[in-house]
């Protein structure tokens, strides 16, 4: 596996948090991707990726592609040999990057030339300058990329910074701290992300949570593990495990153990996942 990241700083870091570089075989035909609470754009150097929707029919994923703020899971074939440069969005990132794209890719996977003016110079120089022996520049270009997108919303920006430290602070209590009304800043955050500030939280409560699940070493304690991610009771960790995973914690830790943190998130699958009835797995 070749595999290359470099955390931004300064003024795009509110923009993006990172680049990075991935050569390497799949894990699995398939891949269970769980909600991120940030968004993506991938270049895609290999062959094509594929897209199931709920009903089992899937569709070829462009090139260059956007993955908005997803509060469901998503399931994607793999090719043979993975190879793509990747930008993590902060979840303002993308409305900075191309004012709009944030509600228009939430909850989505899609071509990156819907939301992006020039991406195609972008995959062009991608594909010129793309070497496993020095994946610097691609991770120049899309850093270069990162750095053309205006000033992120500020007050949305300090609302995710508030939810970032705190998941469980309520709307009111945010939007209070960033000097707006709670409707008001609903509308606004929406505007800017295609969530809800309540969906985002929920996300990055769970997300932190299964991150932890493989922090700890050995057999997860669960419940203080719940305790620690702000989960209530037993009940409310499998509400949300099935909700945002589609299994159970037991279920899920069975698959991932064997593969370790690296597939935390990004579960691999040997098959497309079915439904007891044998119908495709839809997200709840």
């Amino acid at each position: 596996m070749i595999f290359e990241e470099r955390f931004l700083t300064g003024r795009v870091a509110t923009v993006a948090s990172r680049v990075w570089f991935l050569e390497t075989e799949p894990l699995g035909a398939y891949e269970k991707i769980l909600p991120l609470p940030f968004a993506h754009l991938i270049v895609n150097l290999s062959d094509p990726y594929r897209l199931f929707r709920s009903d089992g029919t899937a569709t070829v994923v462009a090139d260059a592609f956007v993955s908005g703020l997803q509060s469901d899971y998503l399931v994607i074939e793999s090719p043979p040999q993975i190879r793509h440069v990747g930008l993590e969005l902060a979840p303002a990132g993308l409305h900075a990057l191309a004012p709009g794209a944030g509600v228009s890719a939430a909850g989505r996977v899609q071509d990156a030339r819907a939301l992006l003016t020039g991406i195609d110079e972008v995959v062009e120089r991608l594909g010129a300058v793309a070497d496993v022996a020095d994946p610097a520049p691609a991770l120049d270009v899309l850093e270069a990329l990162a750095r053309t997108a205006e000033p992120v919303d500020e007050l949305v920006a300090s609302g995710l910074s508030l939810l970032g430290q705190d998941p469980e602070t309520t709307v009111t209590a945010v939007a209070e701290a960033v000097g707006s009304s709670p409707a008001a800043f609903i509308a606004r955050f929406r505007g800017v992300t295609g969530v809800t500030p309540k969906q985002h939280a929920q996300v990055v409560r769970f997300h932190r949570f299964v991150s932890a699940v493989h922090e700890s070493g050995g057999a997860p304690d669960w419940a203080a593990l719940a305790v620690a991610a702000g989960y209530y009771d037993q009940p409310h960790v499998i509400r949300a495990f099935r909700r945002f995973s589609g299994w159970t914690p037991t279920e899920y830790y069975r698959l991932v153990a064997e593969h370790g943190p690296m597939a935390a998130h990004f579960v691999p699958l040997d098959q497309v996942p079915t439904t007891a009835a044998g119908e495709p797995q839809a997200p709840s």
